[in-house]
């Protein structure tokens, strides 16, 4: 899958970007506010990318993506879009390197998602999924158009803020 904004270019996901995941997974705002995978090595991080772009290749075009800046092509985040066993409806997710924040571009990456979705997958709606302290995530859907549903035990552990993009 490839996806591209003014700015922006979102792909599948490769095991040959493990030291960009590596940083990623490893800012403590990934894990303060997304999750721990506990990489502890480019090594580690590139068997997680296999075995999860193993699974990728089965989700008929879900997954996850890198998102580059399209001048420099330089990797800045990554977004996703998953169809979760227990939901009914495709969930969006991002996170962004420190350079990568502040810039509106996990806005436009997320408007692009939403897009895809709709076309690809015909639902009528695309959730989205945030820690409860996580206020600028929030904020950012908010201002995309998704609205506040509730809390729900969405992943292993505590409950998190479900928003919902109705087409």
């Amino acid at each position: 899958m490839r996806l591209e904004s003014e700015r922006l270019i979102i792909k599948d996901a490769e095991v040959n970007e493990a030291s960009f995941y590596f940083e990623l997974f490893n800012d403590p705002d990934w894990i303060k506010y997304i999750h721990d995978k506990g990489l502890k090595s480019v090594e580690a991080t590139e068997a997680y990318l296999n075995d999860i772009l193993a699974k990728n290749a089965k989700l008929n075009g879900l997954g996850f993506f890198s998102v580059l800046l399209k001048e420099t092509n330089e990797f800045i985040g990554m977004t996703s879009a998953i169809q979760r066993e227990k939901l009914d409806f495709v969930d969006v997710g991002y996170g962004f390197l420190p350079k990568g924040r502040g810039k509106g571009y996990a806005s436009e990456a997320t408007l692009l998602m939403i897009d895809y979705i709709k076309e690809k997958f015909k639902q009528e709606k695309v959730l989205a999924f945030t820690v409860p302290g996580n206020e600028k995530s929030q904020q950012l859907l908010e201002r995309l158009g998704f609205k506040y549903v509730g809390l729900e035990t969405i992943f292993e552990g505590e409950e998190d803020c479900v928003y919902e993009f109705k087409f």
